[in-house]
C-alpha cells in the first residue's frame, strides 16, 4: 500500500487541479466553452493550476491565459512570448522520450524548457519517432503501468508546487504554461487551418481578421525555468572524485543531496539519474581557510520529468491493483 505522505500528495495535487469554481457560467449553447467565474474572491490555494480547456485566444472566460502571481515568472514567459512573435523560435530537444522544447527571450538566451501535453511518450503528437516505433510494434511493452498517461506536465508543476511548499528550492520553478509555435508538433489539418485563417486576415482584414486568430492553437504544457551556470552531476561527480571539495562545500552539497532524497520520496519519483539533477559549485579563491562556509558555495537543481506520482510501485513484483488508490 502506498505511504501515507505519498496518498496526501496525491490528494493535494488532485485537490488544487480539480478546485474550479463551481459557480460558473454555463449558459452557453453544447459547443461553448464554459467560462469560469470572478477569482477575485478566492485565494491563491483555492485557483487551479490550470485552465478547464484549451484556446486559441489569450484570455478564457475573462481571464488571461499565462496569468500568474508570480511576477518573475510572468516576465519570463511574456519575453518568451515576445521573442516568438518576433521569428526567434523554441527548438527542440533532441534527448528523451518527448517533445521538449528550449525557449529563448528577445535576446536569444535561453530561458526555460517547454514540454506540451500532447508531446508526451503517450501523446498522438509525440515527435520523437523512436518513440512512435516502440508505441506500434511493442505496445504491451510500451511506458509504465504505475503512471497516468497524459499527465506528465501536471505532475512537473506540482512537484514545483511541493518543493516551494516545503521550502527546499532544488527545482527550478515549474508552471503550467499556453504557447504557440511554429516549431511546436501539430496536425496536418491544424496548419492547414492556419493558413486558411492567416489567407482570410490578410485579404479581409477589416471584416474576418478582426474575428479570426490567425495563429496556430497554443499548446498546454509544463514551463520549468532553465537554470545557469549548472552542470550534470555525473560530471561533477567524476572531478570531485579525483579532486575533492573542501569540508564544508561537502556538507552543503550533502545538505542539497539530501534534500533530494527526500523530494523523491515524497513525490515518488520513479526515475532519478545522473542525468536529471544539476550542480552548481565554487571552489573557494584560497585554501588558506576551508572551514569558512561563507567562501564558495554549492547549489543543486533538480529536474523532475513525468515519472512521478505512479499509482503503484514501478517494479512488477510489487505491483498492486491501482483500483485500491
Amino acid at each position: 500500500m502506498a505511504a501515507p505522505a505519498a496518498v496526501e500528495l496525491t490528494t493535494y495535487i488532485s485537490t488544487r487541479l480539480n478546485d474550479y469554481d463551481s459557480e460558473s457560467d454555463t449558459s452557453g449553447s453544447k459547443g461553448d466553452v464554459v467560462v469560469i467565474g470572478d477569482r477575485s474572491g478566492t485565494t491563491s490555494e483555492q485557483r487551479p493550476l490550470i485552465r478547464a480547456t484549451t484556446t486559441t485566444s489569450d484570455s478564457f472566460g475573462g481571464c488571461e491565459l499565462n496569468d500568474f502571481e508570480d511576477a518573475a515568472f510572468s516576465r519570463v514567459i511574456r519575453e518568451a512570448e515576445r521573442a516568438i512573435d518576433s521569428g526567434i523560435l523554441p527548438q527542440i530537444i533532441y534527448q528523451g522520450s518527448s517533445g521538449s522544447y528550449f525557449v529563448k527571450n528577445p535576446e536569444r538566451d535561453t530561458i526555460g524548457v517547454f514540454k506540451p501535453k500532447n508531446e508526451e511518450p503517450y501523446g498522438q503528437l509525440n515527435p520523437k519517432w523512436t518513440k512512435w516505433l516502440h508505441k506500434i510494434c511493442c505496445p504491451c511493452c510500451f511506458g509504465r503501468s504505475c503512471l497516468i498517461p497524459n499527465q506528465g506536465y501536471m505532475s512537473e508543476a506540482g512537484a514545483s508546487l511541493v518543493d516551494q511548499k516545503l521550502g527546499l528550492n532544488i527545482v527550478p520553478k515549474t508552471k503550467i504554461v499556453y504557447l504557440a509555435a511554429d516549431t511546436f508538433n501539430y496536425t496536418f489539418q491544424d496548419r492547414c487551418a492556419m493558413r486558411m485563417r492567416r489567407f482570410a486576415t490578410e485579404q479581409w482584414p477589416d471584416s474576418v481578421g478582426k474575428r479570426v486568430n490567425a495563429g496556430l492553437p497554443k499548446k498546454v504544457g509544463s514551463f520549468q525555468t532553465f537554470v545557469k551556470g549548472h552542470r550534470d552531476a555525473e560530471e561533477v561527480l567524476r572531478e570531485i572524485s579525483s579532486d575533492p571539495l573542501p569540508p564544508h562545500l561537502q556538507k552543503e552539497l550533502q545538505l542539497q543531496f539530501e534534500k533530494l532524497v527526500v523530494l523523491d520520496y515524497i513525490i515518488r519519483n520513479t526515475d532519478r539519474g545522473n542525468d536529471n539533477w544539476l550542480v552548481k559549485y565554487q571552489r573557494p579563491q584560497t585554501e588558506v581557510d576551508t572551514t569558512d562556509t561563507g567562501v564558495g558555495g554549492a547549489n543543486l537543481a533538480a529536474l523532475v520529468t513525468y515519472v512521478i506520482v505512479p499509482l503503484a510501485h514501478p517494479g512488477w513484483r510489487q505491483s498492486v491493483d491501482s483500483s485500491k488508490f
